[in-house]
């Protein structure tokens, strides 16, 4: 095995068989899944602010007199 340190400074070991061992397998799979859900909630705040409009045409105060 050789340990090795990422661009993060995280530390995770190669082995002989396949280069990446199960614990790093699996912390790249949860980090994939992260980075989607992240995107993910980008674009749902996205399309909120485009639906909502800019901040300063519809203040709540505005609104809630109507």
């Amino acid at each position: 095995m050789l340990e090795q340190i990422d661009h993060r400074g995280k530390h995770f070991t190669i082995d002989g068989k396949d280069g990446v061992d199960d614990v790093a397998r699996e912390r790249c799979r949860r980090d994939e899944l992260l980075e989607r859900q992240a995107q993910r909630e980008i674009r749902e705040l996205e399309r909120a602010k485009a639906v909502a409009g800019p901040a300063g045409k519809h203040p709540d105060a505005e609104v809630l007199e109507r």
